[in-house]
């Protein structure tokens, strides 16, 4: 027998358990926002035949080169209406890496 999941319910808990500063409402529209902009960015690197180029480095560093071009990719997509700070704060909370990681991400592509 498989357990049922109250969604709702585990929503709520993780609200109050990381004082998350929002409604069960917000936080799956920020998921759906989230989720979608992951299906946008797949699109692109289908696009763009980036994939195939992935596909052939070693997991670790295709997962370094994946957050690199997603970070440059939200920061170009999204220059003109977010500040810089703001870009790299979404784009750190998405990646699960800090501002800094993400900020040397970026320059680093536009230095080479």
């Amino acid at each position: 027998m498989s357990k049922t999941r109250n969604i709702i319910a585990d929503a709520e808990k993780y609200i109050n358990k990381h004082n998350v500063p929002c409604t069960v409402e917000e936080l799956f529209i920020e998921f759906e926002r989230k989720y979608r902009l992951h299906i946008e960015f797949e699109a692109y690197l289908k696009q763009e035949n980036i994939n195939s180029k992935l596909e052939k480095m070693r997991r670790d560093k295709r997962l370094l080169e994946k957050r690199k071009l997603f970070a440059e990719w939200y920061f170009v997509k999204n220059q003109a209406t977010q500040s810089v700070k703001k870009s790299f704060i979404n784009i750190s909370e998405m990646v699960f890496a800090s501002t800094k990681t993400v900020q040397n991400d970026i320059l680093k592509e536009t230095t080479d």
